[in-house]
């Protein structure tokens, strides 16, 4: 019978390591990217908040005694 090894103990440790390496690595990017996102999206909805009044509906109380004064 022929003697059955796996695939990643017929080379050096070395390719073990790469691969461990790597997906370790890509792991820490899709995370780094995930937070960066997050923070990100909640630096843009800050941003959104200080350009919008605090009273959303003072444009249209404004606007209503506009169109009063011109009717």
């Amino acid at each position: 019978m022929s003697k059955k090894t796996d695939w990643y103990l017929e080379n050096d440790d070395r390719s073990m390591h790469a691969w461990v390496l790597s997906h370790m690595t890509m792991g820490a990017v899709y995370a780094a990217v995930a937070f960066f996102g997050v923070i990100g999206f909640i630096l843009v909805l800050r941003l959104i908040a200080r350009i919008l009044p605090e009273d959303p509906y003072a444009f249209l109380d404004a606007a209503g005694q506009a169109a009063r004064a011109l009717v």
